[in-house]
C-alpha cells in the first residue's frame, strides 16, 4: 500500500506561479516540473505555459492509467497537444512549445514501477537500510551547472539575460527531437522514450519524490545523500528541509558556489510510505 507522509511545493520565485505539480492516488503517486517560460508572454494567456502543461497532466493523471504507460502518456500528449493549439491560435517558435519533466511511480507490491521523462527524482529507503535513487539523464545536473557557469549577466532576472535567453532558448529548441532529451510535451513522440524501470524493495520502506528544485539538496548543493534525505525528511520533516534548502540557496544567491540559472527553482516533493 502507498500512503502519503507530508509534501510539500514551492515557488522558486514568491513573485510568480509555482510550475511545479504533484500528486497520488491508489497505487500511484507522482511529481511534475513545468520547464520555466523563456519568454514573459504566454501563448496560453494563463500564467504560464509551463504551468498551463504542469496542470494539465496532473489532472490527466488522476484517470485511470493502464499497464500500457506508454500509450497512455501518447495519448496524453496528443491530447494535450489538442486542447494547447485549440486556445493557441498563433504560429510559435519551437522553444515556446512548453514541456515539463515528470516522474510517476506505482506500488506493485515489494516490487516499485517507476515511469519518468525528464529530470524529475526518486530517492528510496527500505527495511533493510537498502537506498536507491533514479530519474533523470546521466549527468543532467552537472552539465546544467556546467552550463550555468558561463553566464556573465547573473545579476538580471533571468528573463532579462540576453545572453542566457539566447542560449537557453536554443537549448530548448534542441529537446524532443531525435537523438536529443526527451521530456514530456505536444509531440506524443515523447512516450517513446520514457524510462521505466523496477526497484525490489524490502517493506516497509520510503519514497521521496521530487522535482529538480527539491532533489539539489543532495544532487548539487551535497547537504545529504539519497538515504540521509528520505532519514531528513522523516526525522525533521519537508518544512524544515525547504528551509535549509532557501538558506543554502540565500547564503549563495549569484551562484558562485552553486551555479545556477535562477537564485531559487520551484522545489516539489512527497514522502510516501509503501507497506
Amino acid at each position: 500500500m502507498l500512503t502519503l507522509v507530508e509534501s510539500i511545493s514551492l515557488a522558486g520565485d514568491r513573485n510568480k506561479q509555482n510550475d511545479d505539480a504533484c500528486g497520488f492516488t491508489g497505487p500511484r503517486a507522482w511529481v511534475i516540473d513545468g520547464a520555466t517560460d523563456l519568454s514573459d508572454t504566454p501563448l496560453s494567456k494563463r500564467a504560464s505555459d509551463a504551468s498551463w502543461l504542469a496542470q494539465y497532466l496532473n489532472r490527466r493523471l488522476y484517470e485511470p492509467f493502464g499497464n500500457d504507460w506508454a500509450g497512455s502518456l501518447r495519448e496524453l500528449s496528443r491530447q494535450a497537444g489538442e486542447s494547447f493549439h485549440m486556445t493557441v491560435k498563433q504560429p510559435y517558435e519551437r522553444w515556446q512549445s512548453p514541456i515539463a519533466s515528470m516522474l510517476m511511480v506505482v506500488d506493485r507490491g515489494p516490487r516499485l514501477h517507476g515511469v519518468e521523462l525528464g529530470d524529475c527524482r526518486l530517492f528510496a529507503l527500505d527495511a533493510d537500510g537498502g537506498a536507491y535513487a533514479k530519474g533523470g539523464p546521466e549527468g543532467a545536473r552537472e552539465a546544467e551547472a556546467a552550463a550555468a557557469a558561463t553566464q556573465t549577466d547573473t545579476h538580471k532576472p533571468l528573463l532579462e539575460r540576453t545572453e542566457t535567453l539566447d542560449r537557453l532558448r536554443r537549448s530548448r529548441a534542441a529537446i524532443n527531437q531525435p537523438g536529443a532529451e526527451w521530456t514530456f510535451g505536444l509531440d506524443p513522440l515523447c512516450a517513446d522514450h520514457a524510462r521505466g524501470w523496477f526497484i525490489d524493495l524490502k517493506l516497509p520502506a520510503y519514497l521521496l519524490l521530487m522535482t529538480d528544485g527539491f532533489a539539489v539538496l543532495a544532487d548539487q548543493y551535497g547537504a545529504y545523500d539519497p538515504a540521509g534525505l528520505i532519514r531528513a525528511a522523516l526525522e525533521r520533516g519537508l518544512q524544515e528541509l525547504a528551509r535549509e534548502l532557501r538558506a543554502i540557496e540565500a547564503a549563495d544567491a549569484g551562484g558562485a558556489k552553486h551555479p545556477r540559472f535562477k537564485a531559487s527553482d520551484d522545489a516539489t516533493a512527497l514522502l510516501m510510505r509503501l507497506t
